[in-house]
């Protein structure tokens, strides 16, 4: 990597926002370049924090398999949101340029209308079967750590939603138990097509952390956590307040924001025009 990417992947890493800010004055096709210039983790962190619209034509501007590797690298629920703004050829080839289960996972979002849970729920979430035992459920989980949660909730046969229990309990459990033996079959759940106004106000956010998230014949889809729809109405809250300038007014001053806007500027000319005669690549 050149010492000026290495600078440009850095300054995403670290100060993502007002990357995003500079990246927003560039046309579109000269984003994409910036993008694809960086690797896939640091180009979805920056097109992660561009404004929805100004991301989707990035992305759009990008070939199907870069647009994939950073698609790939975001947050489940952002990508889908992403994906819902570009036509729908697009996505088909960025969905097929995905790894199955990935894809599988931003299309059970993008199959709900947005602005419903459905649409923003976490599709990665571990359950255990009702008929397992104790030992066979802390062997599913220690298999599978990036799907860990405190609550882990159990389905039937069907993958109807048939309780919960969290790990405190599974771990006091006797291996050689069935988890029927610990799991709460009385379990608040959320419907995918619930409005997320109606989301935002449920009573049960005030004894949960999460939420699971299920369809009209109870089939268990994913979940929704406390966390994430705070986030979800602080993001609905700065979007009607329009206020990404007051965010982005830091303490860098304006010589780093014209230096890091030059950098971008410098990287997208450099890589859309002709190499200058003699000089060293």
């Amino acid at each position: 990597m050149s010492a000026r990417l290495d600078l440009a992947e850095h300054y995403v890493s670290t100060y993502p926002d007002e990357v995003a800010r500079h990246t927003e004055r560039l046309t579109a096709d000269h984003a994409a370049v910036v993008v694809s210039a960086l690797t896939p983790s640091a180009a979805a962190v920056l097109v992660s924090h561009l404004a929805p619209g100004h991301a989707a034509q990035t992305v759009a501007d990008l070939p199907a398999d870069v647009a994939a590797a950073v698609i790939g690298r975001m947050r489940v629920d952002g990508a889908a949101a992403l994906l819902r703004r570009l036509d729908s050829a697009v996505v088909a080839r960025v969905l097929a340029a995905l790894p199955s289960d990935h894809a599988r996972s931003i299309g059970t979002l993008l199959a709900y209308e947005p602005g419903t849970a459905g649409s923003v729920m976490d599709p990665d979430v571990l359950t255990v079967p009702i008929a397992a035992m104790v030992a066979d459920a802390r062997a599913l989980l220690e298999a599978t750590p990036e799907h860990l949660y405190y609550y882990v909730y159990v389905v039937d046969a069907e993958q109807r939603l048939a309780g919960v229990f969290d790990l405190a309990e599974l771990m006091q459990a006797d291996p050689g138990d069935s988890v029927r033996a610990i799991v709460k079959p009385s379990v608040t759940w959320l419907s995918a097509d619930a409005p997320l106004e109606s989301v935002f106000a449920h009573p049960a956010w005030r004894a949960f952390d999460a939420m699971p998230v299920v369809d009209d014949d109870r089939h268990f889809l994913g979940m929704l956590r406390h966390r994430r729809m705070r986030q979800l109405r602080e993001q609905e809250t700065t979007a009607s307040g329009d206020d990404r300038t007051m965010r982005t007014v830091m303490a860098l001053g304006e010589i780093y924001w014209l230096g890091l806007c030059g950098l971008l500027q410098g990287i997208a000319t450099t890589a859309t025009g002709p190499a200058a005669s003699g000089e060293p690549s």
